[in-house]
C-alpha cells in the first residue's frame, strides 16, 4: 500500500553545525529535540521539556535531522542510518560515501519504524479493563466484569489471547456467571504481507444460559486492511467445528462458518472509536447461529490508563429452552493499555 509522508526532511550537512533535530510547524513554531519516528499520519518528537510528543503530519512544515535515520519503503526495502535531503519533491538518501539515491516521497512507509516492522523480534501490546459496581442499601448488588487482550506481533506471525469474565450478584444471589477465552495464531503471507491464515481455539461457559462448555476450533483466512495510528482493521472468515455441552438441554455439535471484523479508529485526537464483531453461522441450521457485536469509545488518560464506554449485543440462536436468545449490555470501564 502506498503511503505519502507530507513532511520535508533536510540533512544537517546542509544546515550548518546544528546539534539537535528541528521541527517547524506551519504556524511558525519551532521545536528542538530528536525525531523518534514518523508515519503517514503522525510524527513522534522527543523534546527536553515534554519528552515524547505526538504531532499530526498535516500541522508540520518541515523537519531537519542531524543524525542518520532508518527508512522502511512500501516495497519493504530498508535504508539504515542514512542522512536524507528533500529536494524538488524527491527524498535523497546519502550513503556513507556520499553517493545519492533519489526516492519518491510516496515510496516511504515509515521513518524509524518499530523493530518488529523490520523483522526484528515481537511487539507485545494489549489491554485489561474492568467494570465494577458495589451497591448497598435497599438492595445489595455486586457486578464484576473483566476483559483482557494480549497480542504478540512480528513481521511473520501474530499470537492473540482474548478473554472475558462476568459475575453479578443481587442480594447475595448470583444473577450472571459467564466467561470465555479465545486463542488465535496468524501466519502472514510472504508474497502479500497483508494476507494471513490462522487457527483458533475458543471456550465459553454461561451458567444462566445452561451452557456448561462451548468449544469452537477451526482454520480461517484473513486480511489486515490497515495497521497504523489512524486506522487499524482486519477481517477474517473460516470454517469452525462447534461442540456445545449443556447442563439440562441436549448436547449438540455442528460445523459452521465463522467470521471476525475488528476496527479501531484514532482519527479524532485523544479519542479512540472501536467496533468488534464475530459470529458463527450453523451450516445445518442457520437459525442456530451466534453473533456478537460491540461498539465503543475509548479515552486514553495518562501512564497507559484509559476509560471506555461501550454497548454490546449478543445473539445465540441455539440458546436452551427458556433462555433469551439476545443479551444487551452497556458498560463504563476503567483499564490499562500497554
Amino acid at each position: 500500500m502506498v503511503r505519502r509522508l507530507p513532511v520535508l526532511f533536510c540533512a544537517a550537512a546542509l544546515a550548518g553545525p546544528v546539534t539537535a533535530d528541528e521541527l517547524w510547524m506551519k504556524n511558525g513554531s519551532r521545536l528542538i529535540g530528536t525525531l523518534v519516528s514518523a508515519s503517514e499520519s503522525t510524527v513522534i518528537f522527543d523534546t527536553p521539556f515534554a519528552e515524547n510528543i505526538e504531532l499530526k503530519q498535516e500541522n508540520i512544515e518541515k523537519i531537519i535531522t542531524t543524525e542518520g535515520v532508518t527508512l522502511l519503503l512500501n516495497d519493504k526495502q530498508v535504508f539504515r542510518e542514512k542522512r536524507i535531503v528533500e529536494q524538488d519533491g524527491e527524498l535523497v538518501v546519502l550513503d556513507n560515501d556520499e553517493q545519492a539515491v533519489a526516492l519518491d516521497l510516496a515510496a516511504v512507509e515509515f521513518i524509524n519504524p518499530e523493530p518488529w516492522r523490520l523483522g526484528e523480534g515481537y511487539k507485545w501490546f494489549g489491554q485489561v479493563n474492568a467494570a465494577m459496581e458495589y451497591e448497598r442499601g435497599n438492595s445489595d448488588s455486586d457486578e464484576v466484569d473483566v476483559d483482557l487482550e494480549s497480542v504478540w506481533r512480528s513481521l511473520e506471525d501474530r499470537f492473540t489471547i482474548r478473554g472475558l469474565v462476568e459475575q453479578d450478584k443481587n442480594n447475595g444471589d448470583k444473577t450472571k456467571d459467564t466467561w470465555w477465552i479465545r486463542n488465535k495464531y496468524d501466519r502472514f503471507s510472504k508474497s502479500d504481507p497483508d494476507n494471513y491464515v490462522g487457527y483458533q481455539l475458543y471456550f465459553e461457559y454461561d451458567k444462566f444460559a445452561d451452557l456448561d462448555l462451548r468449544t469452537m476450533t477451526g482454520p480461517y483466512i484473513g486480511r489486515q486492511f490497515f495497521e497504523n495510528d489512524i486506522l487499524n482493521m482486519h477481517a477474517e472468515v473460516g470454517i469452525v467445528y462447534v461442540d456445545e455441552q449443556f447442563d439440562v438441554a441436549e448436547d449438540t455439535d455442528f460445523w459452521g462458518s465463522n467470521w471476525e471484523v475488528r476496527l479501531t479508529s484514532g482519527i479524532i485526537p485523544r479519542l479512540e472509536l472501536y467496533m468488534d464483531q464475530d459470529g458463527v453461522l450453523n451450516l445445518n441450521d442457520t437459525g442456530d447461529s451466534i453473533v456478537n457485536t460491540v461498539f465503543g469509545i475509548r479515552f486514553p488518560l495518562i501512564y497507559g490508563l484509559q476509560v471506555a464506554a461501550e454497548a454490546k449485543w449478543e445473539y445465540d440462536g441455539g440458546a436452551a429452552e427458556g433462555v433469551d436468545d439476545t443479551d444487551e449490555t452497556y458498560n463504563f470501564k476503567l483499564g490499562y493499555a500497554w
